[in-house]
């Protein structure tokens, strides 16, 4: 297995491509809300034998799709979203947000059919700074996209000739990527077009394409339970599963860093060494974007995976967010890890 060392020269180069890619991003875009309450205004209800929960300050941050399109943005590629939102408040907040940042276009659908993906996290927050997270609220669509918006995505996939790399987030069990919408994305994969894909939990069913499971993922689309599986044992998983997908194969590994197959050769890349603390919320979307949008800009798989770590080190790096890495902070964390590894 070989480990892969990105020269500084080179990750300049990439970075500076990457900011030219014209990326699609195919998936559901999901809405993050943070609701703080300070619980030292809360007062008991009249009508019932509970204290309020007074909201003081809230914030909105696309998650899902939108943290990989977020993710690309930041890193200047020109992005295409596809995706369905709802026709709810959640729904007009999110199109808000992606018309900030730029994430337009034909692809971009909505219906009053579907729900906007939304993951509300409630906050209490108490004197002397204390605070502590209430169970979540989740909006997910229960039922299976409408066969009509399901012909507007495939339509949407089939039209954007420009996009130099598509990058598919497949995690929502009704979500946006319906088995049709799978077929379609690996029909662009096989006329030629990259295709990154990152599925929860059907990433063997992406044939031909480049797919991008963590380890556990990874696991249980070869076959096993991930208790059996060390680190030692990625390398014939990651075997295994380009046997089933016909595809390269990344695998990330935590902490442990990411290694790639394409075709025989096998590289690893080790993780980028960071000091707590740290938040691993969308280190996988900073990973995908990055390592989709060096793809489009002609990077080998093996160099992709080592930029992707970089930008992994950097939003993990971020607490109580998803974040997002630039290439001006992707840059700066590859000049403090040399430094790291200089002192060694």
């Amino acid at each position: 297995m070989g480990k892969i060392v990105l020269e500084p020269v080179r990750l300049e180069a990439l970075l500076d491509k990457m900011a030219g890619v014209t990326a699609m991003v195919v998936g559901d875009v999901c809405l993050d809300a943070y609701w703080m309450a300070d619980m030292r205004l809360s007062s008991l209800s009249r009508e019932t034998p509970h204290h309020n929960m007074p909201v003081v300050e809230e914030r909105y941050a696309l998650g899902g799709a939108g943290n990989v399109m977020a993710n690309m943005g930041k890193l200047g590629a020109k992005v295409l979203p596809v995706t369905v939102l709802g026709r709810d408040w959640r729904g007009g907040l999110t199109r808000h947000l992606m018309a900030e940042q730029g994430f337009e276009g034909p692809g971009l659908l909505d219906s009053g059919q579907r729900v906007t993906p939304t993951y509300v996290k409630p906050y209490r927050m108490g004197y002397g700074g204390a605070r502590s997270e209430d169970p979540r609220l989740d909006f997910e669509n229960r039922r299976a996209l409408d066969p009509q918006l399901e012909a507007q995505v495939i339509q949407a996939i089939e039209g954007a000739a420009q996009a130099q790399v598509i990058a598919v987030s497949d995690q929502m069990d009704q979500g946006v990527v319906t088995p049709a919408v799978r077929q379609a994305l690996i029909r662009q994969a096989r006329s030629g077009r990259k295709v990154v894909v990152d599925s929860r939990a059907r990433i063997g069913d992406f044939s031909s394409c480049i797919v991008k499971p963590n380890e556990l993922e990874s696991a249980r689309a070869a076959g096993l339970s991930p208790e059996q599986v060390t680190a030692e044992d990625y390398a014939p998983v990651a075997r295994k599963l380009s046997q089933i997908t016909g595809g390269p194969v990344i695998i990330t590994l935590g902490g442990a860093g990411a290694l790639c197959l394409d075709g025989q050769a096998l590289d690893w890349a080790p993780a980028v060494p960071v000091p707590p603390p740290i938040d691993i919320v969308g280190a996988g979307d900073s990973f995908l974007s990055a390592c989709a949008l060096a793809l489009g800009a002609g990077a080998s798989l093996a160099e992709a995976i080592a930029l992707a770590n970089l930008a992994s080190a950097v939003t993990i790096q971020k607490i109580g967010q998803t974040g997002t890495a630039s290439a001006q902070e992707i840059k700066e964390q590859y000049a403090r890890a040399r430094k790291t590894k200089e002192k060694e």
